[in-house]
């Protein structure tokens, strides 16, 4: 397992830290201890986010649309609400790379790790357990498909392409979670979550999957990752009761400029936007661990504001704002939203996203990558250092193996 993967899916027990010593104590903390529900409650309220009174998410242009609040938890039962979510750290898969930093934002020595769980900090973020649990089964998942765990060699793009395949099984998944009553919105952010922090943390996974030979399945996939961060949990928000949005919204921005340009993700200025339209300040949660700045940002929001006041899809009537023209449009469909296939991201409905996405044939999911489904006789060709694979590669070997 490459060691950055490693440190990223390990830290959900808090085991991991720049020291030992650091975090020893750390390490023993209970959950369930009196003192971390102190301690977790006082970092709670001090990471909660001093934002405007609640307010729609929505472009301005749309919000006459909108028919109640409660729509914020369009596909939820109310009582869902309720059951809030555990939270841990996700310590960062680059920490050593800031180790001698001067005033890191660390556990002291002896200080309980309590109140790193509710808020940002050098050793990590607030991670739901949900989201972390979608991350681990994401690198399992991977795993199954990895031919270089399995010390084998198959053809070049298998990994690309079982990358893909996880990723549409995750797309699938996501799309049975988001139309259940008894689903939480906390529940189904928790997807956003566990694929932001996979990503970010990932290595070779994602060089293979951005750069597999099936371009157009892989920009597809891209495409939907932003559907799926924008869709019907509807956690953006200022009194949400999730206080990651900030760093979660951040780390799909870092996918879309250090890894994905070449995907045509043009969803970044709608990510911007709704933090912008919830209080939640994406300048104040830039972090040295992420390669996204204020200029970057500032960029975004620069591209979303002509959208709401220069787009030359709006009206006379509309002012110079592409948004009201499309969320007024009557029989609106997808192919309204495209500009030279690319989508301009004025409007978007994830059903009708992923069901586009499921009919065009090309995105099966399934398990064909899992090399754990290959028997003995199909691995051993594939397998370095037998004689089977040079056979089939045409040398001659003193390999282990018949």
């Amino acid at each position: 397992m490459p060691p950055k993967r490693k440190a990223l899916t390990e830290s959900s027990s808090n085991k991991d830290a720049a020291t030992k010593p650091r975090n020893a104590k750390a390490a023993k903390t209970s959950a369930k201890s009196d003192a971390s529900k102190k301690s977790a409650s006082k970092a709670s309220e001090k990471a909660t986010l001093k934002t405007s009174p609640a307010k729609d998410n929505t472009p301005a242009a749309e919000k006459s649309s909108n028919k109640s609040k409660a729509q914020a938890v369009k596909y939820s039962n109310a009582n869902t609400l309720t059951k809030k979510p555990e939270w841990t750290n996700l310590q960062w898969p680059n920490i050593g790379d800031f180790l001698d930093d001067k005033d890191q934002d660390m556990p002291k020595e002896g200080q309980l790790i309590d109140e790193f769980c509710y808020r940002v900090s050098d050793l990590g973020i607030p991670v739901t357990e949900g989201g972390m649990n979608q991350c681990e089964k994401l690198d399992k998942e991977y795993g199954k498909r990895d031919q270089d765990r399995h010390y084998m060699h198959i053809y070049s793009d298998w990994n690309g392409w079982g990358m893909c395949e996880l990723l549409e099984n995750y797309l699938k998944d996501f799309n049975k979670e988001i139309f259940k009553k008894t689903a939480s919105p906390y529940q189904k952010w928790a997807y956003v979550e566990g694929l932001a922090v996979f990503l970010f943390g990932a290595q070779m996974e994602l060089v293979y999957f951005i750069n597999n030979e099936d371009g157009d399945r892989t920009r597809e996939i891209a495409h939907m990752y932003g559907a799926m961060a924008l869709q019907e949990h509807d956690l953006f928000k200022p009194d949400s009761e999730v206080n990651n949005i900030g760093i979660i919204s951040i780390l799909l921005l870092h996918f879309v400029e250090c890894e994905a340009v070449d995907l045509d993700c043009d969803w970044a200025p709608e990510v911007v936007r709704l933090c912008d339209e919830a209080g939640i300040k994406l300048d104040d949660v830039v972090r040295k661990q992420v390669k996204v700045t204020k200029k970057d940002i500032e960029k975004w929001r620069d591209k979303d504001k002509k959208k709401q006041t220069k787009s030359k899809y709006s009206g006379k009537e509309d002012g110079g704002n592409g948004y009201r023209h499309f969320a007024e449009k009557k029989d609106w469909k997808l192919e309204d939203d495209l500009e030279y296939d690319c989508k301009m991201w004025y409007r978007w409905d994830w059903k009708l996203e992923y069901d586009a996405f499921q009919k065009g044939g090309g995105h099966p999911g399934g398990t064909h990558y899992d090399i754990g489904k290959m028997s003995k006789a199909q691995k051993r060709p594939h397998t370095l250092g037998t004689k089977a694979y040079s056979r089939r590669i045409g040398i001659e070997s003193d390999g282990y193996e018949s």
